[in-house]
């Protein structure tokens, strides 16, 4: 028979710690993290035996869980880790396999960020649980998403801009007009990777912490899905059809309300 493998103290209640940060609620998970330390931590317990004595630290954390209950939220994680999945996909290779018509594909990142606002708050707001103060780590982290945002979108705009898209027509290929095109082509490859990878990061600090971290990823997914439909929408137009004065406000009057409920999502998921 197959001999438990050996844990010290501190390996065996960091690695429970995770599996019942995972499984069970903010608050519920301290108080079986507090209570698992006065027993990890007794004098008289032998160390060599701890893992023979209490089990295998995920193996404890599954008793303590209410299986139904972490059941639908491995259903939500899933729906939502997907979106993300999706998000980061579109925004690299600025290309769906999902195709209704040509027109419906622009919006597919904003429908993923309303199935994931809605979903995840819905689910939060119910199941998840505030613990302690805010984070201080969660400001800088919204702020990180915020500028990346602000400068792809500024940057869209500068690209965008009649005289600029005038000017660039008549450049020779290869010129900086042209670079600066390519550098917003990389910014928001780029860009939305990294929001949707923030938004991940979120969801998951949001089940194992606080809920006050789901403003990341609600932030994260926003952003994230506002790159996607300018990707969608810049790979579809015409320049040469000489309509460069529509383009930016066409695309512009779509992606503020976007973003306003985005932004509203997250100071809903910090109340």
């Amino acid at each position: 028979m197959k001999q438990p493998k050996s844990l010290t103290r501190e390996q065996y209640l960091k690695q429970f710690s995770r599996a019942v940060r995972w499984r069970l609620p903010p608050r519920e998970s301290e108080d079986a993290i507090a209570d698992y330390r006065e027993l990890i931590f007794q004098e008289e317990r032998d160390e060599s035996k701890l893992v023979e004595e209490l089990g295998e630290p995920v193996q404890a954390a599954h008793l303590l869980t209410d299986v139904k209950s972490y059941r639908r939220w491995l259903a939500v994680f899933a729906v939502l880790a997907y979106g993300l999945f999706l998000l980061a996909k579109w925004d690299f290779t600025g290309h769906s396999s999902i195709y209704l018509s040509s027109h419906d594909q622009w919006w597919y990142p904003v429908w993923v960020m309303a199935v994931g606002m809605a979903l995840s708050l819905y689910w939060f707001r119910r199941h998840g649980q505030k613990n302690g103060p805010l984070s201080r780590r969660l400001a800088p982290a919204l702020a990180a998403v915020l500028v990346v945002g602000v400068v792809v979108i500024g940057w869209a705009w500068h690209v965008m801009s009649p005289e600029w898209l005038e000017r660039a027509a008549m450049e020779p290929f290869g010129g900086p007009l042209g670079r600066q095109a390519w550098m917003l082509g990389d910014m928001l490859m780029y860009g939305g990777v990294f929001c949707a990878l923030a938004a991940l990061t979120g969801l998951v600090l949001a089940k194992c912490y606080d809920r006050r971290w789901l403003a990341l990823y609600i932030l994260g997914v926003t952003v994230a899905a506002m790159m996607g439909f300018m990707t969608f929408q810049l790979k579809s137009m015409d320049v040469s059809s000489g309509a460069t004065d529509m383009l930016r406000s066409y695309l512009f009057a779509r992606l503020i309300p976007i973003g306003a409920a985005g932004l509203v999502g997250t100071g809903v998921a910090l109340c």
